[in-house]
């Protein structure tokens, strides 16, 4: 009987031991082979960047109103602005050596007067002057315009005196004319420019009737007229 007992301990002992070996082998492997879960997911402040790692603040990501958008002021284009950049000022000097005045008209005016063009000449201003819109009657061409109004006389004066005693070709005929266009009349070139740039000169109380179908043939340049018929009116 103790020698069965002894046996059937030593079974026992055998068992155990092959139990606590299989468990710590398990427990091993457990530790061994699968991750911890501080092992297998950082924490949120490791695995997430932060706000300002995935994204830049709002003043970075996105420019301020003053980069996106110039100001109003920056952004609108007044009469005073296009005047600025497109209309000569009394006093300014020009190519031909008269400077540029009111005062001027009339000796431009007599210019029409006395001076006589050959057929060359005529072709000559008639080229230069025909692309320029008059701006009393722009359905015309200030190579002939609606009528012989002083604003055209002046025109016509001045660019016999280029062709005659300056030589100019069509070009610079053209050119000074214009210039002497948006000097005398430059409402009408500011309205042309605002409209150009897709402002409504309304906005700005602009608006443009031609004078001499409107009846202001006579009035000054002044007050946006032709400067009159006869006697010149400025």
């Amino acid at each position: 009987m103790s020698s069965k007992r002894q046996k059937k301990s030593l079974y026992v002992v055998i068992l155990l031991t092959l139990v606590l070996l299989i468990g710590g082998g398990c427990s091993q492997s457990q530790q061994a082979g699968t991750a911890t879960p501080e092992e297998v997911a950082a924490t949120p402040e490791e695995v997430a960047t932060t706000p300002e790692e995935v994204a830049a603040t709002p003043e970075e990501v996105a420019a301020t109103p003053e980069e996106v958008a110039a100001t109003p002021e920056e952004v609108a284009t007044t009469p005073e602005k296009v005047a600025a950049e497109i209309i000569p000022q009394e006093g300014d000097e020009t190519s031909y050596g008269l400077p540029l005045s009111l005062n001027n008209t009339q000796q431009l005016v007599n210019y029409y007067n006395a001076i006589r063009l050959t057929s060359a000449q005529k072709s000559l201003m008639q080229d230069a002057l025909l692309p320029l819109k008059a701006p009393c009657c722009d359905d015309n061409s200030m190579s002939t315009c609606c009528c012989p109004c002083n604003l055209a006389k002046s025109v016509w004066g001045l660019s016999s005196y280029l062709i005659v005693e300056k030589n100019y070709d069509t070009d610079q005929v053209r050119e000074s004319a214009l210039e002497w266009l948006h000097f005398i009349h430059s409402n009408y070139y500011i309205i042309q420019e605002l409209k150009s740039r897709g402002v409504d000169p309304a906005t700005y109380g602009l608006s443009h009737e031609n004078p001499c179908y409107v009846g202001k043939c006579e009035l000054p340049f002044r007050e946006g007229g032709c400067g009159g018929m006869g006697d010149l009116r400025l």
